[in-house]
């Protein structure tokens, strides 16, 4: 789904795990002028408002709950004429470890009560980076944070980047931030919503899973390929 800021007349096409967060609770502050306040500051009622407003029987717990700000399957036919059209993408594969990162663990499944359907899939709650790619398919069968956050670039932003007037990536953050201000006239400062588990875990891969990793995430590279050298890429993850 695109994001409209009509404020600064801004069109945002979201992508999970490129900052989408962020940028959207920021476009929802410049255009109402205040904060989001959709999470709880109790994280068991936060769990509890998720399923209220399930049942649309509370607001949202987050962003990407409010109409207007859901992420949903690309389309051609939602942006105003005059609207900038923007996307954000970052390098696929390290997209793909930081979905890992963040949700792909015991704390996660446990949350989403995944976790007796990742066991009994003889899965570990706890995978390694290698684990995770070795059963990448398994994993987003089975969970939704999983399947979300390592949805491929064509179905967020289509299967031509020359639709969007400017494309920023999360590597050069301070680029988008330095067009909010410009577009908006006015100071913006982009905090990072959600942040990864500070634990470390085993990010490391073997030959093979490496191949893989860029086996999953080799039609990212070739829409991004005017951005992103897939061998270079590779490169960084084989050393």
């Amino acid at each position: 789904m695109v994001v409209l800021a009509k404020s600064i007349q801004l069109a945002y096409f979201d992508v999970t795990k490129v900052g989408s967060t962020s940028v959207k609770e920021t476009l929802w502050e410049m255009e109402f002028g205040r904060p989001f306040r959709g999470k709880g500051i109790d994280r068991l009622l936060h769990h509890i408002r998720w399923q209220l407003a399930r049942r649309k029987l509370a607001k949202p717990r987050n962003i990407h709950e409010v109409e207007g700000f859901r992420c949903t399957v690309f389309g051609l036919d939602e942006v105003p004429e005059m609207f900038t059209k923007i996307a954000i993408v970052r390098d696929p594969a390290s997209r793909i470890r930081s979905a890992w990162r963040d949700k792909i663990h015991e704390r996660q499944f446990r949350w989403r009560s995944e976790e007796l359907d990742v066991e009994n899939e003889g899965l570990p709650l706890n995978p390694t980076f290698g684990e995770f790619i070795d059963h990448f398919e398994e994993y987003r069968s089975i969970s939704r944070p999983a399947r979300v956050h390592t949805t491929p670039y064509v179905w967020h932003l289509g299967g031509d980047l020359t639709y969007f007037d400017r494309t920023f990536t999360l590597e050069r953050f301070d680029d988008f931030e330095s067009f909010l201000r410009e577009q908006s006239c006015r100071k913006v400062n982009l905090k990072h919503a959600n942040v990864a588990p500070s634990e470390k875990r085993d990010d490391s891969l073997t030959s093979n899973q490496v191949d893989k990793l860029f086996e999953v995430t080799r039609q990212d590279y070739d829409l991004l390929s005017s951005i992103y050298d897939i061998k270079k890429a590779k490169r960084r993850f084989q050393l």
